[in-house]
């Protein structure tokens, strides 16, 4: 059986791709259109699944301009010119390519047709069953026997094969006479001009009686008169025509026919393509549960001294070897995700590669004759877990720290966690959990925890579980972590992150594992009010949305408020998506001022989003063990360095909006206490001036003067007493997006001014500001010599994109470049603020504790007798947290409530 080989037109899928979803485009949150990169991928991956290819490579039409441009000037001058964010995609697309290791054919002088053309002769000539994946009928000339073309029929999923009958079938002509057809008719779409007059029904006819051009002029006398002094006329034309439209079949081709599977294209680099895409669903339908299964090599040794402690005499042996090696990895199994209701099922150990111990904790199902009881081996245990001495490794410590405090241990030595050491590794890497390290890493496969409990129906919980396996299962993850340990360690040495790492973010471990202990209090009646006051909102405002509607619907329907909006009411619809007219907040907002009905639907959609995600949601977190709400908070997850939180997500409640304010009211401190909020002042405008040392900048924080009035006065050429409010708003805009590295267009859309004016306040600022302007070359500058930036702490930040070809990719990393030293010294600044802040609440023998961090600001609850010397000392920790060239300014407030503390 012939193996089949399949080359695709990567330009003309790159087009369909594009314009399949022009109506409903996809844009990342950096604002890029990626829907050919998506399209592109969705294609190539259906081609795979349902084609079943033996060998596949991509074509692409050269960047320069083919030999056909030589032989006609106006070829395809008719053509749109390809749209800019399109033009970029196809270079990241040919990126995508190469990382899933496929061939890319491209050549200066020739087209993708050419290259098609030319791999189709040479190949089926070796008894291959060439497959030509296109939708341009140009290529029709290639089909015979062992060649075909499968064509995209519709959006970018549906095909139909071509072969010489159909295209006989099709337009009357056989494949052979293609070119000739072309040369009479011409081809609108690539400006080949054809004979002027004769149109496609001519064409055809000529042919089919005829057979070819060569006849047509050699007994042009029996062609129809009219036809024949057209003909006549235009045959210089045709034979252009027919030099234009012939593909080349002599162009030198090599494809590497490797054997194709679709597990062989989905490589690492290629998931990591997707991810830095966003593009999540790829990931998820092929990735994490998907179609693609290649299991890794083991290259961890696949003989494992994992054991079971089962008596007292095991367990004395197991700490006498650990205290002698001084050095232990740590994973504790429990009941639950939440360490703050988990309960401990077992504890694993190692302190060797394939080797370790497991100590069940938990009786349930579990113990028989010869088991310890959990009691007596936690006892035992538990001095080792404290030794300061005897350190300990760990992916995500944070978890076990509060769990084992949560059973009376406070974990102590506490010394590398895996999986912030990857994060300080590599930031722009998403995936620091455990089993994709290990198989980054190590080439390791794990047993994941789906596959040792089961899911759905069959699931078992953990306690349920056979002891062995469970036992396997645990030792494995601390095995695992220990040998990332021993990778990641010389690493972060060699590359000077010693100070950053186990300075502040391994003490910060202990800080986050206390705050989330600790809690936070919220007052349920509070929400409960504010729950029926917010049901009467939606009430009042659903009967707005009625009135202004004429009729009663279903507001949550896309479809019904959709025939409402653009049928009933006659609004100009924004954009469409497969099922109709879009409906989202965006086309609301652009839909705003056109109708009454727009401005409540907006309400609608807030007061529904605040209600579902923090009035109602709050008051069922809250834990019936402690009586508050654990969030946890993540290291490991924005790649600035700043912290984010989640279960409950406490950094996302609106600040400025009257209903987030009453949000923040319901959260309060315990009888005794009160809520401390200290909020560091306009600190990245701060850091702007320090780390460009521009002279006015830091003139204007020395000598007191409000940065964005300064800023408004300069931009718009008056004294500082002249600044109006509305002057000052723009200012604060641009003072911002200006240290974000925005571009004019996106200036222009937040402050809702022209380009031009965007552009001339930016050329001003600079003017005002010349030091930030350096500052920025000069980070761009080192980007591009060193591929990464860096904060003041040596945090580091890879920008793999700041010599990109793709204009939007290269923009996009400058702004990252010039912002990241800027917020991640943020971030760093008040990590170092927390600990100091927690190392004295502790040393000093105060019962006050920070309970909340959210962006710029520390929350913490304060015994009353305690508040004025908790607020010096928070104050001055975070003002000491790391000089700079300017006064560091923070705002401190206290009351019952964090609003009144605000």
């Amino acid at each position: 059986m012939k193996k089949r080989l399949f080359i695709i037109d990567g330009h003309a899928l790159c087009y369909r791709a594009y314009y399949a979803f022009m109506r409903n485009p996809l844009v990342n949150s950096k604002g890029q259109n990626t829907s050919a990169i998506y399209g592109f991928a969705r294609m190539l991956f259906k081609l795979a699944e349902d084609q079943k290819p033996d060998c596949l490579a991509v074509a692409f039409d050269p960047p320069v301009k083919s030999f056909r441009f030589r032989l006609y000037e106006p070829y395809k001058a008719t053509r749109q010119k390809t749209p800019e964010d399109l033009k970029s995609q196809i270079n990241e697309i040919k990126r995508m390519v190469e990382t899933m290791g496929l061939p890319v054919l491209e050549n200066d002088e020739y087209e993708a047709d050419d290259l098609l053309g030319s791999a189709a002769a040479k190949y089926s000539s070796l008894g291959f069953e060439v497959v030509l994946v296109t939708g341009d009928k140009d290529a029709f000339q290639l089909l015979k026997d062992g060649v075909s073309i499968l064509a995209p029929k519709k959006g970018i999923s549906e095909y139909e094969i071509m072969g010489p009958e159909e295209v006989s079938s099709k337009l009357g002509i056989s494949p052979s006479q293609m070119v000739d057809y072309l040369a009479l008719m011409g081809d609108s779409s690539d400006n080949i001009p054809g004979v002027p007059g004769i149109g496609e029904k001519s064409a055809q006819k000529l042919i089919a009686e005829f057979g070819s051009l060569d006849e047509i002029y050699r007994r042009i006398a029996d062609v129809q008169p009219r036809q024949r002094k057209l003909l006549e006329e235009g045959r210089e034309s045709a034979e252009l025509s027919r030099n234009l439209a012939t593909i080349r079949t002599e162009v030198s081709i090599d494809i590497d026919t490797s054997p194709f599977s679709l597990g062989g294209i989905m490589t690492t680099a290629t998931r990591k393509f997707f991810e830095e895409h966003e593009m999540n669903a790829l990931v998820k339908d092929y990735y994490d549960g998907g179609p693609i299964s290649t299991p890794p090599k083991e290259t961890v040794s696949k003989h494992k001294d994992y054991r079971i402690i089962r008596d007292i005499n095991e367990l004395t042996d197991m700490l006498k070897q650990i205290n002698t090696a001084g050095t232990v990895s740590v994973d504790t199994e429990t009941t639950s995700i939440s360490p703050a209701a988990a309960d401990l099922v077992g504890i694993s150990f190692s302190i060797e590669d394939s080797q370790g111990w497991y100590i069940p904790m938990i009786s349930s199902g579990l113990f028989g004759e010869g088991h310890m009881d959990p009691s007596e081996s936690l006892a035992a245990v538990k001095p080792l877990l404290e030794d300061d001495a005897v350190r300990k490794v760990g992916q995500n410590i944070k978890y076990d720290i509060i769990v084992l405090a949560r059973h009376g241990i406070r974990l102590a030595g506490v010394y590398f966690d895996t999986m912030v050491a990857s994060y300080i590794l590599d930031a722009s890497e998403r995936r620091h959990n455990l089993d994709d390290m290990a198989m980054q890493h190590l080439n390791y496969k794990t047993t994941t925890y789906k596959e040792l409990t089961g899911t759905g129906k069959n699931a078992l919980s953990i306690s349920e579980v056979e002891l062995e396996k469970l036992a396997d299962y645990a030792i494995e993850d601390a095995d695992i972590a220990l040998r990332l340990y021993r990778i990641f360690e010389p690493r972060i040495k060699k590359e000077g992150l010693e100070d950053l790492f186990f300075n502040v973010e391994m003490k910060l471990v202990q800080v986050l594992a206390d705050m989330e202990a600790a809690g936070v209090l919220i007052d349920t009646e509070h929400f409960a009010a504010l729950s029926a006051e917010n049901e009467k909102l939606l009430f009042d405002t659903q009967e707005n949305i009625f009135k202004e509607a004429d009729g009663r619907f279903n507001i949550n329907s896309t479809k019904e408020l959709s025939a409402v909006l653009f049928d009933r009411l006659g609004l100009k619809p924004v954009k469409k998506t497969k099922t109709g007219f879009s409906t989202d907040i965006t086309v609301l907002e652009a839909l705003r001022g056109h109708h009454a009905i727009v401005n409540h639907l907006i309400s609608y959609r807030t007061l529904s989003k605040l209600g579902g995600t923090y009035i109602d949601a709050l008051p069922k977190l809250i834990n019936p063990l402690t009586g508050r709400i654990h969030t946890s908070y993540n290291q490991t997850v924005v790649a600035t360095g700043r912290l984010s939180s989640s279960d409950p997500n406490l950094q996302n409640i609106p600040i400025r909006t009257e209903f987030g304010r009453k949000i923040r009211a319901g959260f309060v401190a315990q009888k005794g206490f009160l809520i401390l909020a200290a909020d560091y002042s306009q600190i990245e405008l701060r850091l702007a001036a320090h780390l460009s040392g521009d002279e006015n900048m830091i003139a204007a924080f020395i000598d007191g003067v409000d940065i964005h009035t300064k800023t408004a006065a300069s931009v718009f050429g008056v004294g500082l007493d002249d600044v109006t409010s509305e002057m000052r708003r723009q200012a604060k805009i641009i003072n911002f997006a200006t240290i974000y590295g925005v571009s004019p267009f996106g200036l222009s859309q937040q402050a809702e001014i022209g380009v031009k004016e965007a552009a001339e306040f930016i050329r001003l600022y600079f003017e005002t500001y010349p030091g930030f302007k350096n500052y920025m070359d000069r980070t761009i500058a080192f980007a591009k010599e060193h591929g990464y930036v860096e904060t003041m702490l040596g945090r580091r930040r890879a920008i793999p994109e700041i010599d990109s070809s793709a204009q939007f990719r290269r923009e996009g990393a400058e702004r990252i470049a010039i912002n990241t030293p800027i917020q991640g010294t943020s971030a760093d600044m008040i990590k170092i603020a927390m600990i100091r802040i927690h190392e004295s609440l502790i040393s000093s023998s105060l019962r006050s504790r920070l309970i909340m961090q959210v962006h710029d600001e520390l929350v913490l609850e304060t015994a009353e007798d305690e508040l004025e010397n908790v607020k010096s000392l928070v104050t001055e920790e975070m003002r000491n947290a790391i000089e700079l060239k300017v006064p560091i300014e923070v705002t401190c407030g206290f009351g019952k409530t964090w609003d009144e503390a605000h």
